[in-house]
């Protein structure tokens, strides 16, 4: 647990002592991002079993087109159909390895570069950003690859809707659905009017959402997404099953919390384009987070939109007169990381690189879905 720790605190310390004031280092800030990039991805199959689902539909296609199959063949067809963005992602890493290890690192440390780079698109005060980050999200980018990446690309659109700009803005959409097709909801957030709307009235639409959310079943909706996790041997159920849950206290506490900073702090918010669309990014990760309630995977939903939170809590931030608010959202960004980290318990800890040989004693998830046993004693046997 001890690694994790040091990971937030040294972004946390980051985080309180870059202010308006304090020029942040672009180069610091990227090399931070790539070196937890790396942390993550040099993890030894850690996070649950979506990674071994992932690794062994990767291993399958590299060593189909290192073999001379072309590149979209049968097995590239059958998993990543839907999703052949991601595919050929896995297609590309395949051509110059097979090993399970290599493509999750390569991987991930393209996608924590990507998240440094659209976070410091958009704010002077990236640390503080990144801190949020890690209280949302960063736990579920061990074994969530597919969505997280998605999720990323989906950033850098929002000039794009301020701006106008149909295409550019539809096509990271299009790019981002096609690596996970859950990312394709985002396109909602360019047909929002660019303005600030009343308090009231957003409540009014969090409670219907809510609502909505509770009486009807949103089921439905996984039906058209999450093909490789379904096809890879069986090994994961079907998200329309998986919805199938009662009512996610969790989901909804987190979102009236996010919606109670947000009115608290609404007449400091500005009226621009530009912080209309943070905003109502921001808007729609709560609703997604209220209309999804019965859903276990509500949160993953709402990560595509998760960037509005990031952002408009950073700039509300950003000023000294705001310390308290600093102070409390890192206190919740830990509240936030602590529980994921204590609750995924043995999928996170202890923490091994793949650089060591053998397993982590009693890990269950290795005994169920472990594939390839050769991997147990030497880590990068098919190089």
């Amino acid at each position: 647990m001890t690694p994790y720790l040091i990971i937030f605190a040294i972004v946390a310390v980051l985080a309180f002592a870059n202010t308006q004031a304090t020029k942040a280092n672009k180069t610091a800030f990227v090399v931070l991002c790539v070196g937890i990039g790396v942390f993550v991805g040099i993890s030894d199959m850690l996070g649950g079993y979506d990674r071994y689902i992932y690794c062994e539909v990767f291993e399958v296609q590299a060593r189909k087109v290192q073999s001379g199959a072309p590149i979209f063949n049968a097995h590239f067809q059958r998993v990543f159909g839907h999703e052949q963005v991601y595919g050929l992602i896995n297609t590309a890493i395949g051509y110059f390895t097979e090993n399970r290890y290599v493509y999750v690192m390569v991987y991930t440390v393209i996608m924590y570069i990507l998240l440094a780079f659209s976070i410091l698109r958009y704010t002077k005060d990236p640390f503080f950003a990144l801190m949020i980050f890690l209280g949302l999200m960063f736990f579920f980018s061990f074994t969530y690859l597919r969505q997280v990446m998605a999720a990323i690309i989906l950033w850098f659109s929002l000039p794009y809707i301020a701006k106008r700009k149909a295409i550019p803005f539809f096509a990271l959409v299009l790019t981002a659905s096609l690596i996970h097709n859950s990312a394709a909801y985002f396109a909602l957030l360019y047909f929002i009017p660019r303005k600030k709307f009343a308090p009231e009235n957003i409540v009014a639409v969090m409670a219907l959402l809510l609502f909505f959310g509770i009486v009807f079943s949103a089921s439905s909706i996984f039906l058209f997404y999450g093909d490789i996790v379904e096809d890879a041997a069986n090994k994961a159920q079907s998200f329309s099953r998986l919805s199938q849950s009662g009512v996610r206290i969790e989901y909804i506490l987190e979102s009236i919390l996010f919606l109670t900073i947000l009115l608290m702090n609404y007449r400091k918010i500005g009226s621009s384009p530009s912080d209309c669309v943070i905003t109502n990014a921001y808007l729609m990760f709560c609703g997604v987070l209220l209309f999804f309630c019965r859903s276990t995977d509500g949160g993953r939903i709402a990560w595509h939109s998760a960037i509005g939170v990031i952002l408009l809590i950073t700039r509300l931030c950003e000023k000294r007169s705001t310390d308290f608010l600093r102070l409390f959202m890192v206190i919740m960004c830990f509240a936030l990381y602590y529980r994921i980290l204590t609750g995924w318990g043995m999928l996170l800890s202890p923490y091994k690189t793949c650089f060591t040989p053998g397993i982590r004693e009693g890990d269950h998830i290795e005994q169920k879905y472990e594939y390839n046993h050769r991997y147990d004693y030497d880590k990068f046997y098919n190089l």
